[in-house]
C-alpha cells in the first residue's frame, strides 16, 4: 500500500470538501496590504498540493512559489495553474527541509498540512525555516485540525466519496493516547470497459494543541497576531474543525 498523496492527487480536487480558494486568496492579500508592508508581495504556498490556492493568488496579481513533497501533487498543480495561464515556480521539497533562493513576504500553509508532521519538534523546525525565509514583518498564515476534529470527525469513522467515475472509501483509526489518526484510502477508478482500478494509500496526522503551536511560534521569532475560526480572525467555537493562525516575522 502506498504512502500518502501518491494515489489520491489526480482525484483530490473533486473528492470531499475543499475551502473556497478564491476567498482564501483574497483574505491573504487583503491582510497583507492592510499590514502596510512595502515589499513585492512574493507568496510561498507551503504544501501547495494541487495548486488551487496558488492559481487563485496569481489571479489576484501575486507572485507565487509552490512547495510540496509529493511529485504527484506538483504534477496536478502544474496543470491546474497552466490551465489559467500561470507557471509558478514549483519546488519538490519536504517542508522540514525548506530551502528557497531568497526571502518571501507571505507564507501560507493551508488545509491542515502541518498536521502531517510527526512531532512538535518537526513543527518547530518548520516554523524556524519559515521565519528564516520571511522578510522582517512578513506574514505567516496557517491552519491546523482541532481536537474536536480528531476525536469526533476523524475518530474511528469511515467516509465514502464518489465523483467523476472515482469511488473513495476513507477509513480512520484514531489513537487517543498519541493523538494521532491513521487513515486508509481505497480509490476505485472506473475504466472505459466498466471495470474499476483499485489504488490504495495511507496517511497519518498528528494533533497539535494551541499551546504547542503558540510555544513553537514564540521560540522561532514569530509573533502570534490571532488564533481564530477563519483567516479573518473570527472567534473560534469548540466544535470548529479547524484552527486558523496568523503570525508575523520578527527579526
Amino acid at each position: 500500500m502506498a504512502k500518502g498523496y501518491t494515489a489520491l492527487p489526480p482525484f483530490y480536487d473533486f473528492l470531499g470538501v475543499h475551502p473556497d480558494y478564491d476567498e482564501l486568496a483574497l483574505t491573504i492579500l487583503e491582510t497583507y496590504e492592510a499590514s502596510g508592508a512595502k515589499e513585492s508581495g512574493l507568496v510561498l504556498d507551503l504544501a501547495c498540493g494541487t495548486g488551487k490556492l496558488s492559481a487563485a493568488l496569481m489571479e489576484r496579481g501575486a507572485d507565487v512559489i509552490g512547495v510540496d513533497r509529493s511529485p504527484e501533487m506538483l504534477n496536478v498543480a502544474r496543470d491546474n495553474c497552466a490551465k489559467k495561464g500561470f507557471h509558478p515556480l514549483l519546488l519538490l521539497q519536504d517542508m522540514r527541509a525548506l530551502d528557497l533562493y531568497g526571502t518571501v513576504d507571505v507564507c501560507v500553509c493551508a488545509t491542515n498540512s502541518l498536521n502531517y508532521l510527526g512531532s512538535a519538534a518537526d513543527l518547530k523546525k518548520v516554523f524556524a525555516l519559515v521565519h528564516n525565509f520571511l522578510t522582517p514583518g512578513g506574514l505567516f498564515f496557517f491552519d491546523v485540525n482541532s481536537l474536536y476534529k480528531f476525536e469526533e470527525l476523524y475518530g474511528g469513522n469511515s467516509y465514502v466519496f464518489e465523483n467523476r467515475g472515482c469511488f473513495c472509501v476513507w477509513q480512520n483509526d484514531y489513537n487517543a493516547r498519541k493523538k494521532e489518526c491513521a487513515m486508509r484510502l481505497d480509490l476505485f477508478e472506473r475504466r472505459a470497459n466498466g471495470s474499476y482500478l483499485r489504488k490504495s494509500e495511507t496517511q497519518k496526522q498528528k494533533y497539535f494543541s494551541p499551546q504547542t503551536v503558540r510555544n513553537a511560534l514564540r521560540a522561532c521569532g514569530l509573533e502570534l497576531l490571532f488564533e481564530g475560526g477563519n483567516y479573518r480572525g473570527a472567534a473560534r467555537a469548540e466544535t470548529d474543525a479547524d484552527i486558523f493562525y496568523l503570525a508575523k516575522c520578527i527579526k
